[in-house]
């Protein structure tokens, strides 16, 4: 899955699948997580916040997502 870098402090880029509706998050020390289930409206919520790292903890983590580490 092809990763965009954003701006975070402790998120270094995210990537997005629409048709597994797939989200990678890879952080800057170097861990992968992949959530499955996740709408391109979450995707794109994730984009726009300020807090990004905030919006990981309480939407992806605190939704219920099925979770991967990938790396």
């Amino acid at each position: 899955m092809k990763r965009r870098p954003i701006r975070s402090t402790s998120l270094k880029a995210v990537g997005y699948e629409a048709d597994t509706l797939a989200l990678e998050i890879e952080y800057r020390n170097g861990r992968v997580v992949r959530y499955t289930g996740v709408s391109e409206a979450v995707y794109q919520a994730l984009l726009t916040v300020p807090g990004k790292a905030l919006f990981v903890e309480q939407v992806l983590e605190g939704s219920g997502y099925e979770r991967e580490q990938v790396r």
